[in-house]
C-alpha cells in the first residue's frame, strides 16, 4: 500500500475515532509499526495529530475543538446522563467506566447523597474529588495517556475486589448483531471483567454508535448489560432485536421501551 493511501486511511480513521495505537494501524494496513510511526510524525509535522506512547490521538490533546466543547455533543451527554441519574438512588454503590458521557454522568451526581463512584478514568475522579459530590475510589493500573484512563492486571485485581449497584459501561460501537465493541483492547477485557462484579449493567452510548463497529470486540450486548440508555430514537430493527434479547431500552425521546 503506498504512503498517501496509508495516510489517508490513518486520518479517516482518526477523524472517526478520535485515537488509535500504533499496533492496531499496523494490523489494519498490514505494514509493519515503524512504518506507522513514520506516518505519525508526518501527520503530527501537519499538525493534523499529537503522538502519544503507543499511539496517537486527533489534533492537539488540548485541542479546543474536541468533544468536551462541542455544545452538540455536550447536549447529547447531558440528554443520557439525566436518564442514568434517575436510576441511581442515594447510598448506591455504581462504577463509571472511562469516557465523556461517564464523566456527565459523575456531573450529575450532586443531586445524590452518599453516593460512591468506583472508576477506573482519572478525570472522572478528579471532578469528583473538587465537586465532593461522592466519594470516589480511583482502581489502580497503568495508566493509558489517550484516555486518560487505568487498565491493565493491577485494574483487574483492584476490580474483582468490588461488588457494585450499577455499572455505567461507556463504549464506541453496537452492530445490528447487538455485538459491542471498542477502541482499545485493554478496555475491552475491562468491560468484560467489570460486568461480572455489578447487580444491574447498562450500557450508555450516542445513538450514532449503533450500526458502528469498534476495532475490539467486547462481547455480546445480551452477556454484558440489562439496560441500554442512549440519546435518541432507534430503528425499529434495533428495537426488536434489543427487545427479544430482554433488555430494556432508554432514550431521551422514549422513556423506556423494551421488556420490563
Amino acid at each position: 500500500m503506498f504512503a498517501i493511501e496509508r495516510i489517508r486511511i490513518i486520518k479517516a480513521y482518526l477523524t472517526e475515532n478520535k485515537q488509535v495505537e500504533v499496533n492496531q494501524l499496523s494490523q489494519m494496513l498490514g505494514v509493519s509499526e515503524v512504518t506507522i510511526r513514520r506516518d505519525l510524525e508526518k501527520l503530527e509535522s501537519e499538525g493534523f495529530l499529537t503522538r502519544t506512547h503507543g499511539g496517537a490521538v486527533l489534533g492537539s490533546i488540548n485541542d479546543s475543538s474536541s468533544s468536551n466543547s462541542d455544545p452538540n455533543a455536550l447536549m447529547e451527554y447531558s440528554e443520557i446522563a439525566n436518564i442514568a441519574i434517575q436510576m441511581i438512588n442515594d447510598g448506591d454503590i455504581i462504577m463509571l467506566t472511562n469516557g465523556e458521557i461517564n464523566l456527565e454522568i459523575a456531573k450529575h451526581l450532586n443531586s445524590k447523597n452518599r453516593v460512591t463512584v468506583l472508576t477506573n478514568d482519572l478525570k472522572i475522579a478528579s471532578h469528583i474529588m473538587e465537586d465532593q459530590s461522592a466519594k470516589v475510589i480511583l482502581l489502580g493500573g497503568d495508566i493509558d495517556y489517550n484516555t486518560k484512563s487505568v487498565f491493565g492486571s493491577l485494574t483487574i485485581s483492584n476490580l474483582n475486589n468490588f461488588y457494585v449497584n450499577h455499572l455505567f459501561i461507556e463504549i464506541d460501537g453496537i452492530s445490528n448483531t447487538l455485538d459491542i465493541s471498542v477502541s482499545n483492547i485493554d478496555m475491552a477485557t475491562f468491560i468484560k471483567e467489570a460486568a461480572k462484579n455489578a447487580n444491574e449493567r447498562i450500557i450508555v452510548c450516542k445513538s450514532s454508535a449503533f450500526e458502528k463497529t469498534s476495532f475490539y470486540r467486547a462481547g455480546r450486548l445480551k452477556d454484558l448489560c440489562d439496560k441500554v440508555i442512549t440519546n435518541n430514537t432507534l430503528s425499529d430493527q434495533y428495537k426488536n432485536n434489543i427487545f427479544n434479547a430482554n433488555i430494556q431500552l432508554f432514550t431521551s425521546i422514549s422513556v423506556m421501551e423494551g421488556k420490563v
